[in-house]
């Protein structure tokens, strides 16, 4: 029996994907890094849990990282901005 994803998993799955696929591929590696160093701080809160901890729930995340799903939403957004940016550029 499988379960429904929750809000924000799909997107996470999407997101984690995208940025394995780009780090694999030596002339992304520089790009990733400075991506993700130019995301604002609620962001790299964010994208530290993600990828310790894995795709959750919005609400999860939220909980795990000492933000509100708002904040969560917003990083989301913002990390899926950048991933999007950088498969555009390195095309």
């Amino acid at each position: 029996m499988t379960r429904e994803a929750k809000p924000g998993e799909l997107q996470e799955i999407k997101i984690l994907e995208s940025l394995e696929r780009l780090m694999k591929r030596p002339e992304s590696r520089v790009d990733v890094q400075r991506m993700l160093e130019s995301l604002t701080p609620n962001t790299q809160i964010y994208v530290k849990h993600l990828v310790m901890s894995g795709p959750s729930s919005l609400l999860s995340a939220a909980k795990a990282s000492g933000l509100k799903v708002k904040d969560i939403e917003a990083a989301l957004a913002e990390l899926d901005a950048g991933v999007t940016a950088l498969y555009r550029t390195s095309k």
